[in-house]
């Protein structure tokens, strides 16, 4: 699903922790910032990658560390998250989010919308190691807003010139719910 030897540009050697979601039954896990709320990897599929990628492009506040460690890290995102209370609150279905209905998940549905992607370059937000920008929900950008404007992962908001782009894989998340915008 994904490639640990590319990292996220602009999210490279960032401070983290792993999270983990399930759609359509799959677990993926990524690479979280809590301090800056911000995304650090793509959507991975395989625990073992997962650890490797982190291992190759994240750090920990004590530094950097061998995929052993961050194995031990990925498994624990299996049964616990930092991010929510609840599992189901980061579980998701495309069937589902097509539909426009996330359930107990919609809340951190925004928020990893707001986490995994970013204004275009021309857009003058500061994408840099400290993980600061200017948030989605200050610029009106929801998922019941926005439509994909094809498989490269670019949300368009409706009847707007602003457009984010979901950093790496993360449109599989995001495109079914803005499809369901069009659709609504």
């Amino acid at each position: 699903m994904a490639d640990p030897a590319r990292g996220l540009p602009g999210r490279i050697g960032v401070v983290g922790g792993i999270e983990s979601l399930v759609l359509d039954g799959r677990r993926l896990w990524f690479g979280f910032d809590f301090t800056s709320d911000q995304v650090l990897s793509p959507l991975i599929d395989d625990a073992g990658a997962m650890a490797r990628y982190a291992a190759q492009h994240m750090r920990q506040r004590t530094g950097a560390h061998d995929e052993h460690y961050w194995a031990q890290l990925v498994q624990a995102a299996v049964e616990s998250s930092d991010l929510v209370w609840s599992d189901e609150q980061r579980t998701f279905t495309t069937q589902a989010l097509e539909a426009g209905d996330a359930g107990s998940a919609h809340g951190h549905l925004l928020y990893l919308l707001d986490a995994a992607t970013e204004e275009p370059a021309h857009g003058g937000t500061d994408h840099n190691r400290t993980g600061s920008r200017e948030p989605a929900t200050q610029t009106g950008l929801r998922p019941d807003e926005v439509t994909p404007d094809d498989e490269d992962g670019v949300l368009r908001r409706r009847g707007a010139v602003q457009a984010r782009t979901a950093v790496g894989n993360w449109s599989l998340l995001f495109a079914p719910y803005a499809r369901s915008a069009q659709t609504g």
